[in-house]
C-alpha cells in the first residue's frame, strides 16, 4: 500500500518514505508506528495496542513510545506550524490526522512477471521477484510464509545485480548459513536462510537453454512424389 498526504508519500511495502521525493529516514520503530496509524487512520490506536505491534511479548516504558512519536514528528510536520499529522488522544494513545489516499499496489504474489529466484522448504515453494521481496505472513503486500516462527515482516531479500538479504527485526531472527544476519548479507544460489526456525534454500531461477544445433543429416530433399490414385 503507498499512502500520501501533503507532501509526503510512503510505500509500506518498500518502507521508504519522502517528502517532496526527497527521501527521508525513519529508525525501523518509528516506521512501524507511523503504518499502524496510517492503517487505522481516522481513528484513535490505544497504547496497548501500539506497544502489542511494536514490542509483542516485551515490557517497554512509555517514554520508548513518547520518543517514537516525537521522531515522527520531528521528520514529516511542517517546520514553524503547530499542527502535527500525529494527534494525541489523551487517556487512550495517538491517532492520524489529516486527509490521506491509499493506493493499492500489487503484492509480490500477484507479480506477472517472472521470479528470479525461489525460496525452497518441504512442499513450500516462494517466488522471489527484481527488487524487494518482504517475507512474513498475516499482512498485506508480504511474500506469505505462514509458519509460526514468522514474524509479520520478517525479513527482505533485494534482487538486482545481486541477492541481499536483510533482517527487519523479527522476533525470532534471521540466519543464514547458520550465522544470524544484522546487516545486509549477500545471498548466493544455494545457501540456506533460516527465518527463525523454518530453513529454506535460496535457489535462483535459470533461464532456459537455448535450442541446440543438432548434428544430424539435414532431411533430404529428394523424396518420391507419391501419385494421386485417382
Amino acid at each position: 500500500m503507498k499512502y500520501t498526504f501533503g507532501r509526503i508519500s510512503v510505500d509500506a511495502s518498500a518502507r521508504t518514505i519522502a517528502v517532496a521525493a526527497e527521501p527521508l529516514h525513519l529508525t525501523r520503530k518509528a516506521f512501524d508506528l507511523l503504518l499502524l496509524l496510517l492503517e487505522h487512520r481516522g481513528s484513535a490506536v490505544s497504547k496497548d495496542s501500539i506497544y502489542a505491534r511494536l514490542w509483542p511479548d516485551t515490557f517497554v516504558a512509555e517514554s520508548s513510545l513518547q520518543t517514537l512519536v516525537h521522531e515522527i514528528r520531528q521528520a514529516i510536520d511542517d517546520r514553524g506550524s503547530p499542527a502535527s499529522w500525529i494527534r494525541t488522544v489523551h487517556g487512550v494513545g495517538y491517532s492520524f490526522a489529516g486527509d490521506v489516499h491509499a493506493t493499492p499496489v500489487a503484492s509480490a504474489s500477484a507479480r506477472s512477471e517472472r521470479p528470479a529466484a525461489w525460496l525452497f522448504r518441504e512442499s513450500m515453494r516462494l517466488p522471489l521477484f527484481v527488487g524487494e521481496n518482504v517475507l512474513g505472513r498475516g499482512v498485506e503486500d508480504v511474500i506469505e510464509a505462514d509458519l509460526p516462527t514468522i514474524s509479520r515482516r520478517h525479513a527482505r531479500i533485494t534482487i538486482g545485480e545481486s541477492a541481499m538479504l536483510e533482517d527487519l527485526g523479527s522476533k525470532n531472527g534471521t540466519w543464514l548459513k547458520g550465522e544470524r544476519v544484522i546487516e545486509p548479507a549477500l545471498l548466493a544460489d544455494g545457501d540456506e536462510i533460516s527465518l527463525g526456525s523454518a530453513t529454506f534454500t535460496f535457489r535462483l531461477a535459470r533461464s532456459p537453454k537455448s535450442t541446440e544445433s543438432s548434428d544430424m543429416a539435414a532431411p533430404s530433399t529428394n523424396l518420391r512424389r507419391i501419385s494421386d490414385p485417382s
